[in-house]
């Protein structure tokens, strides 16, 4: 018999569900659209975030024979990807140069004496002169970064020459000569020099963690969708609900069985979502082509379906605190909105004050949204799995203790 009941519980909730889905389909939609406009809008300014305006730069070359031998060197050094991204060069003379500096027509100039080339093989260390302006903007101030880079580099190269010279001065054996030793640390500080964006690329580290900006906004764009989804569940605990479950109870329905059919309709419906929004988001891969790669795969199910448990046990948590119903949607919509820019949604944790780091780090937001992109562009680790879960039972416990409490008053 208290099987019976629960089968038609559960057929009834369902019902319940369905009515209120096909009665919010639209808003739903809106909903969704807003926020993917949203996301789309953080992404755009995140991938641009480091387009800066590029400087003009002044090279201004002796009149000697060496002119022509500089000027191949700096358009070397102008094929950088690290340099061409911010910089172009021109060749002025020394008064244009100066001119441009105070006039703001040109950001930056570097000067080259009539022997420069000629010093630096005899082992004379003339400097080539820098000159800012003593007011920079941020287009300037990142070439004057990638200056110090540059200078910090060669530094670095002269001191393993320096201290092959003083080990021969000094009368230590070497295996080779001094002056192969030298032209040795020479090639080694000309290929790092002329390799150091595969260098930087290999050691970068991103405010996107291992994701993409794409995925990352994509991840964060479907948690967020399916967390303000729980505006759809506020029928199944209406202001008449309690009075049902009081006559559920008489047949063996409690409040721990009752809360679990509940969590179980809504983790359905959630993962029903996430179906349409990975659908949804293989038709804008296949016409844009802007995510590769990306596929839907029944492997895909069993992350999902955890994801959606955690999700359910944090709605019927929300929707058990208050008999009112619009009360708690407005907590639910609150809560989501402040989670959706504390836990990295909008911007990443990286870029948020330490208030909000700290807040943000402790939020359930944060864990489904790593989960969705572990879920979406990678493989969930036990680590995450586990969190879903205890995430879903720890609220689901939550949900319980409240509408017990409620079931006594």
């Amino acid at each position: 018999m208290k099987k019976n009941y629960l089968l038609q519980y559960i057929r009834i909730e369902y019902k319940r569900m369905l009515a209120s889905f096909a009665h919010m389909l639209l808003s739903i939609m809106i909903m969704a659209i807003i926020i993917g406009i949203g996301m789309t809008g953080a992404f755009y300014v995140m991938s641009h975030l480091t387009d800066y305006e590029k400087v003009t730069v002044a090279m201004v070359l002796p009149s000697s024979e060496e002119a022509g031998t500089l000027k191949a060197l700096s358009s070397l050094i102008q094929m950088q990807e690290s340099v061409s991204d911010i910089a172009d060069f021109t060749y002025l003379s020394m008064d244009e140069a100066s001119k441009g500096i105070r006039d703001g027509s040109v950001q930056a100039a570097i000067i080259f004496g009539d022997t420069f080339i000629n010093d630096i093989m005899t082992g004379i260390n003339t400097p080539a002169i820098v000159l800012l302006p003593e007011d920079t903007k941020l287009n300037t101030q990142v070439f004057h970064e990638e200056v110090r880079d540059g200078i910090s580099l060669i530094r670095t190269g002269e001191s393993g020459i320096y201290a092959v010279t003083d080990a021969w001065i000094h009368g230590y054996s070497m295996v080779i000569s001094r002056s192969d030793m030298e032209n040795l640390l020479t090639d080694l500080f000309t290929r790092n020099a002329l390799d150091r964006n595969s260098v930087i690329a290999d050691t970068s580290v991103s405010a996107f963690g291992e994701d993409t900006i794409m995925q990352y906004y994509i991840a964060s764009g479907f948690a967020v969708i399916l967390l303000f989804a729980g505006l759809l569940f506020g029928n199944l605990y209406s202001d008449n609900d309690l009075v049902v479950r009081k006559k559920i109870r008489v047949n063996g329905i409690g409040v721990v069985l009752s809360g679990f059919v509940r969590i179980l309709v809504m983790a359905t419906f959630l993962l029903f979502i996430s179906i349409i929004m990975i659908c949804m988001i293989m038709i804008y891969s296949g016409v844009t082509g802007a995510v590769t790669d990306f596929y839907f795969e029944i492997a895909l199910i069993p992350g999902l379906l955890i994801l959606s448990f955690s999700l359910a046990g944090f709605f019927h948590f929300i929707y058990s605190l208050s008999d009112i119903e619009a009360q708690n949607a407005m907590i639910l919509i609150l809560m989501a909105i402040f989670m959706a820019f504390s836990s990295g949604c909008i911007f990443p944790m990286a870029f948020l004050p330490d208030v909000f780091q700290k807040i943000g780090g402790i939020m359930p937001m944060r864990l489904w949204r790593t989960g969705v992109s572990l879920i979406l562009f990678s493989y969930p680790d036990i680590k995450v799995i586990l969190s879903l879960l205890g995430t879903g039972l720890l609220f689901a416990a939550g949900g319980v203790v409240c509408q017990n409490r409620k079931m006594h008053t």
